[in-house]
């Protein structure tokens, strides 16, 4: 019995950790090497199963406390009656345009507002990485692990289940295989599917058969015109790191990726010809500010604050 507590303690912690941001390198090693443990990863998925039945919020140290201690003093249905006795601590949590999670039996919906990255834990052990401005859907069942981006971006590490498979579902694509680590987007109306390791099989809504995505493989572009392209696996998924990275990119291209990420905006002079204004190198996303005016300085353009959080660009 002490052996099964300490076990849920364990899975309490990490839990806590994992919903709190993203996990160091060596917290992530430590992790997976601890799920190996027989037992192990099913006292994580009883944690995110007690979890799932109320949602959490970000960015909320007491509410974990308080929920790791719950589930480190209680058990089966009196550890889900002590969970839910949070629920109105987790609601008060959620406001002031935190990331949000809402759960129900039925799956969960994760939010993040304008400048905030989110990692979260799933019920099976995998995790997602939210993008600024993102959505999300989950929904298991004992046959299928089953996500939806409704908008924005999501980074995806998914456990290995050869028999419970993972869907993501983007846009007009629905993409499946057994687990692996992958990135979708969804912007515009139009999808990206990134794959940084592992396969999934890619349908097309209306569309017969399936497209196989491998590691390194990107498949974008609207509905019923998506390409299967190689991809800059760094350069596409530095927004996990808090970055951003540009080789060659027109000044537009570059504004519209900080107006993403940023919770700051860069806003073009109307009828400024800008195409021409190439951008090369790393910058932080949270340095909206800090970039323009290095476009002053570095490019001679004209860079006025309009607002508080507004940087007008003109030539």
């Amino acid at each position: 019995m002490a052996g099964h507590t300490a076990r849920e303690d364990a899975a309490a912690v990490w839990f806590a950790k994992a919903d709190r941001g993203p996990l160091s390198a060596e917290d992530r090693r430590a992790f997976l090497e601890w799920l190996k443990t027989p037992g192990n990863a099913d006292a994580y998925q009883a944690t995110a199963d007690a979890w799932s039945t109320l949602g959490a919020a970000k960015g909320a140290p007491g509410l974990m406390a308080m929920r790791a201690a719950a589930l480190r003093d209680a058990s089966g249905v009196n550890r889900r009656r002590a969970i839910f006795g949070l629920a109105g601590a987790v609601a008060t949590a959620g406001t002031g345009g935190v990331a949000l999670v809402m759960a129900s039996a039925a799956g969960a919906t994760i939010r993040t507002s304008a400048g905030e990255r989110l990692t979260a834990p799933l019920p099976d052990g995998s995790s997602v990485t939210l993008a600024p401005l993102s959505l999300v859907r989950i929904q298991y069942n004992k046959a299928l692990r089953r996500v939806k981006l409704v908008e924005g971006q999501a980074y995806f590490d998914a456990r290995t289940a050869p028999d419970r498979p993972f869907q993501v579902i983007v846009g007009d694509q629905s993409a499946q295989g057994s687990g692996g680590r992958f990135q979708v987007t969804l912007q515009d109306k139009a999808a990206q599917i990134l794959i940084e390791d592992g396969a999934l099989d890619v349908v097309e809504k209306g569309q017969g058969g399936s497209r196989r995505l491998t590691t390194g493989q990107m498949m974008s572009g609207p509905a019923g015109a998506q390409r299967v392209t190689s991809a800059d696996l760094d350069e596409l998924t530095a927004w996990r790191e808090g970055r951003l990275l540009f080789s060659d990119a027109s000044l537009p291209q570059v504004a519209a990726a900080f107006n993403r990420y940023s919770s700051d905006r860069l806003a073009l002079a109307s009828g400024a010809e800008l195409d021409g204004v190439r951008i090369s190198g790393s910058f932080r996303y949270d340095g909206t500010r800090e970039f323009a005016n290095a476009l002053r300085a570095g490019f001679g353009l004209r860079v006025r604050q309009v607002d508080e959080t507004t940087w007008e660009i003109a030539e």
